[in-house]
């Protein structure tokens, strides 16, 4: 009960707080749609969710980072017309590699981070919801383009 009145709180927190307010951007709506979605899923006591958000957070900014690395990589790449010689093309491959193994790294670190703040279960709990919530937008996207 303390928590759905917790929830309640929370949602009804975002809803006073956008009033007066210039629209969300896209981004802005999808960060408040995938923390409202994995808290619901993972069930954070208030405690959990004090010191649990912040650390992903700072996990989503990193990871962001990488990922926008990596992007600029595959930008020059991207024009067929562009000529690049053998040696510029290995070192790109490679730079798109090393963001990978980055990436991966970072999980493994934060997934650590996740274990001494959340129960086990909880953890893995959270990669599941991740991976719903990704499965969710992807379909309400396609919702959207068939209409």
């Amino acid at each position: 009960m303390k928590k759905l009145m917790l929830l309640s709180i929370f949602f009804c927190l975002i809803a006073i707080s956008s009033f007066g307010q210039k629209p969300k951007s896209d981004f802005d709506q999808f960060k408040s749609q995938k923390i409202a979605f994995i808290t619901e899923k993972l069930n954070l006591t208030p405690k959990e969710a004090q010191e649990f958000w912040p650390v992903y957070n700072q996990y989503e900014v990193e990871r962001m980072e990488i990922q926008k690395s990596r992007k600029e990589l595959e930008v020059k790449t991207r024009d067929e017309n562009v000529q690049l010689s053998d040696q510029e093309i290995i070192r790109i491959t490679r730079s798109i590699s090393e963001t990978f193994k980055k990436e991966a790294e970072l999980g493994a670190s934060y997934n650590e981070k996740y274990l001494k703040i959340l129960p086990p279960q909880k953890v893995l709990q959270l990669y599941r919801a991740e991976n719903q919530f990704r499965a969710h937008m992807f379909e309400q996207l396609r919702k959207r383009r068939s209409e």
